[in-house]
Parts: C-alpha cells; sequence; structure tokens
C-alpha cells in the first residue's frame, strides 16, 4: 500500500496529456492509436480513484473525460474500460452542473448516431439515467416552441463553451428510427420515465454487448418466439423471402 497516493496525480496528469496529444495525430497506426487512447483512460482512472478515495482536487477532470469523446472510442479494444469510468464518474455525483450532464448528454447521443448498436444502448441507457438524476436538463427533451437551429458546438472540449444546454437531444428522434430494433425501443422510452420508484438501468448490463452477443440475442428471441419453421433438431428457421426462387436467373434474362 503506497503511504502517499497523491504523490501519483502529476504522473497520471502527464500520461494523459501524453496519451490525448500522441491519439489525435493522424499518423499512427490502429494498434499505437489503441495503445494512447488505453494510456489516457488508465490515467483518467488514477486520477478519479485519488479523487474519490483521496481528496485530490482537479477541476479539469470532466473536461478532461469529454475530450476523450469521439467517434473511435466505441470501437476501440479498451472500450470498456472507458464506458465503466464514464458511467461511474457521471452517475456517482449528483451535484453536478446542468451544463456538465448536458455536454455529455449531447455528445453521447451525437456519437450514438455513428457507433456501433452496442455503444448506442449503452449511450442512451447512461443518457436516460442523467436525464432523470438531473431533472434540470429535462429542458434537452421537453424544449417547446418553433424549430430552431441547433446551437450546440460539437468540436470544442470546454463544456461551457459547448452550449449543450441551450440545445436539444434531436438526436433521440434519429435512434427512433435506429435499424436494430433494441435501440429503437430504447430511445423511445428516453425521458418518458414519467414514475421515480421505476429503477434506473443497471449499466453494466450494457457494457458487455458486442456484435455477436447482440445477433446471438437476437437470433434466440426470433428462435423463442415460434414464428419460423420447425427443423428436426427442434431449433427454429426464420423465413428470409415470401417465395421461394425457382433459380438465379428468370427465363426473360439475356444470360
Amino acid at each position: 500500500v503506497c503511504p502517499s497516493p497523491l504523490r501519483f496525480a502529476e504522473y497520471f496528469t502527464r500520461s494523459f496529456k501524453s496519451g490525448t496529444t500522441i491519439a489525435t495525430t493522424g499518423s499512427d497506426t490502429s494498434a499505437t492509436n489503441n495503445s494512447n487512447s488505453l494510456t489516457a483512460i488508465l490515467s483518467l482512472h488514477g486520477l478519479f480513484i485519488l479523487m474519490l478515495n483521496h481528496q485530490l482536487e482537479y477541476p479539469q477532470f470532466y473536461n478532461s473525460l469529454y475530450t476523450l469523446l469521439h467517434p473511435r472510442i466505441l470501437y476501440t479494444k479498451h472500450r470498456s474500460r472507458f464506458l465503466r469510468l464514464l458511467s461511474q464518474s457521471l452517475l456517482s455525483n449528483s451535484m453536478l452542473p446542468a451544463y456538465v450532464v448536458a455536454a455529455f448528454c449531447k455528445k453521447l447521443c451525437r456519437l450514438a448516431l455513428s457507433g456501433p448498436p452496442s455503444g448506442g444502448l449503452f449511450v442512451l441507457a447512461l443518457v436516460s439515467n442523467l436525464l432523470r438524476k438531473h431533472g434540470e436538463c429535462a429542458c434537452l427533451i421537453h424544449r417547446k416552441g418553433v424549430v430552431m437551429e441547433d446551437v450546440f458546438v460539437e468540436e470544442v472540449d470546454d463544456l461551457v463553451k459547448s452550449r449543450a444546454l441551450e440545445s436539444s437531444l434531436w438526436e433521440l428522434t434519429a435512434l427512433e428510427k435506429h435499424y436494430h430494433t433494441a435501440i429503437s425501443t430504447l430511445a423511445k422510452s428516453v425521458g418518458t420515465e414519467i414514475d421515480k420508484t421505476t429503477p434506473m438501468h443497471d449499466m453494466e448490463d450494457f457494457m458487455v454487448h458486442t456484435y455477436k452477443s447482440l445477433f446471438e440475442q437476437e437470433k434466440n428471441r426470433l428462435g423463442g418466439q415460434g414464428g419460423g419453421k420447425k427443423k428436426k433438431g427442434g431449433s427454429s428457421r426464420v423465413s428470409l423471402t415470401f417465395v421461394e426462387p425457382e433459380g438465379l436467373f428468370t427465363k426473360e434474362d439475356v444470360f
């Protein structure tokens, strides 16, 4: 056990700056980029532990966490580490200013539009929990009036300058049209949980999803409905076409 853990604060800070600086350059390979992203994530997690357990004052923590929200973070090899840090740091603090919560919700929903389905499910669950935990951010989904221009500034890393609290989560409407039914259903439920007794989403359930797990989950769901034809082994076979084709080409083809 280290007698003075705070001595690592400077080391974590320098490591984080080094990881984020190198990771943003376009000359790195994919493997190097993943390594640098991991360095930044682990450094920020170390700072979070020092803040949580050893009263470290690090005012730039949430700004630093915000800088890691880029499209490739949902595809990185060490995504689960970052998602766990993100959920712990945002949900464990009930005193976060409204502009901080709004900026993270807005940026996360923007990433979900181009991210994988597994990342989209996590984002929607986290945003749902944050909006229920911080009622002052309800204006993001219940803003009334004429159609407005989105004033959110995505390029800045300063949470205040992002102007997220003046914007709206129109991305939720777009995610309601998502090709994956789970994302579409979850997007429709965000902001509609009026009953405070309804338990919040368990974020650990959304960190383990991958393309393979979602595919298996959907296959098992369709197989359990009994809508497909049964084979001898007992498993169901899902029909992909209404009319079985007789061949690759028809008689009218010139081949």
